[in-house]
């Protein structure tokens, strides 16, 4: 998973950890494979991130599991894990004019972190992340 690219997030609400084990387990039967989960119980809204281009196996495997959803289009950036990483990507975008509306962040290992954004415009902030 190193390529910045576009992805699809997928909210539950309030789910247990073992909750969302079970869902990502189903999506995998399903061909879908979850790209992150949380890792323990928030009991908070909480997300599995896929690939765009399996949302919609994702959709109807979620409706033939009946539960509820909502889905949130967002721009996946890889960078490394240092102080300041998150603030320098997110500057250089807002210095091209773009306003961010959501931005997450998951430390994966001590190299390297993912950044979730979101924008009116996601490709133009994919773009500029990739300059």
């Amino acid at each position: 998973m190193d390529e910045d690219r576009l992805v699809v997030e997928l909210f539950f609400e309030k789910p247990t950890f073992e909750e969302i084990s079970r869902i990502a387990s189903e999506m995998e039967e399903a061909g879908v494979k979850p790209l992150m989960l949380p890792p323990e119980n928030r009991d908070i809204n909480t997300h599995l991130v896929v690939e765009k281009s399996d949302i919609e196996k994702a959709k109807v495997k979620l409706v033939e599991m009946n539960l509820p959803y909502k889905t949130k289009e967002v721009v996946l950036i890889r960078m490394e894990n240092k102080p300041g990483a998150m603030a320098d990507t997110v500057k250089k975008i807002s210095d091209r004019g773009v306003n961010l509306t959501y931005a997450f962040s998951v430390t994966m290992s001590q190299g390297y972190s993912y950044l979730l954004l979101a924008a009116a415009d996601n490709e133009a902030v994919l773009d500029i992340a990739k300059s």
